[in-house]
């Protein structure tokens, strides 16, 4: 499995272009994607502009795909590799249309493997799927992958696909044997207490064990 990193939700003392540079030569990272949570637009659009400035070089030195969410205006505009996209979004064919062919589009598909097939036949790039366990931003157990009935449904996915929701180094060995090719990590990564340098290294040597 790859990862998939995920911004922290504000700025974060962490979150910077140093860390990021060690952390590429730790794990390899297929995305980085700028999600700010800020209540305002001119807030989220702020540090979207800051961190595609700071983290545009070393992501396309590095293969490191810099993907924007649900901000279509600005993926455009900053020509980010991409946009990940929502059930409530844009639709990925609008999506597709106002970026183009060259642009990657990644869907949140829940807990539907029918979704999946649905953003493909929509032009969809990639597909993620969660929550996978309980985190700070997705507390409600009802709507958390079942991953037993996952497994059995797995082959049926039709499009590359990440891991998304509270995975962290107690819980990531439950989804190794999972087909994905991305686990995304957030605040198991920036909020780590010994910081995300050694968060890095404790889930490369969990997943490789």
């Amino acid at each position: 499995m790859n990862f998939y990193l995920i911004s922290p939700p504000k700025e974060h003392k962490n979150f910077n272009l140093v860390n990021l540079i060690e952390l590429s030569k730790i794990i390899k990272i297929d995305f980085l994607q700028l999600r700010p949570k800020y209540i305002t637009f001119k807030k989220n659009n702020e540090f979207i502009k800051k961190y595609h400035f700071l983290f545009h070089k070393i992501c396309t030195e590095n293969k490191i795909k810099l993907i924007i969410n649900d901000n279509l205006r600005l993926a455009k505009k900053l020509r980010f590799d991409g946009i990940h996209l929502g059930q409530e979004d844009i639709s990925c064919k609008e999506a597709r249309d106002y970026l183009g062919e060259n642009s990657i589009i990644g869907i949140s598909c829940n807990n539907s493997v029918q979704l999946s097939i649905k953003a493909k036949k929509d032009g969809a790039d990639y597909v993620a799927f969660g929550p996978m366990f309980t985190s700070k931003t997705k507390e409600n157990k009802k709507n958390l992958i079942d991953l037993k009935k996952f497994k059995e449904r797995e082959d049926k996915i039709p499009l590359p696909y990440t891991l998304i929701g509270g995975i962290d180094h107690k819980n990531v060995y439950k989804i190794k044997k999972i087909k994905a090719k991305n686990i995304a990590i957030i605040n198991s990564l920036w909020d780590f207490k010994d910081g995300p340098i050694e968060s890095a290294k404790i889930f490369k040597k969990i997943i490789n064990l």
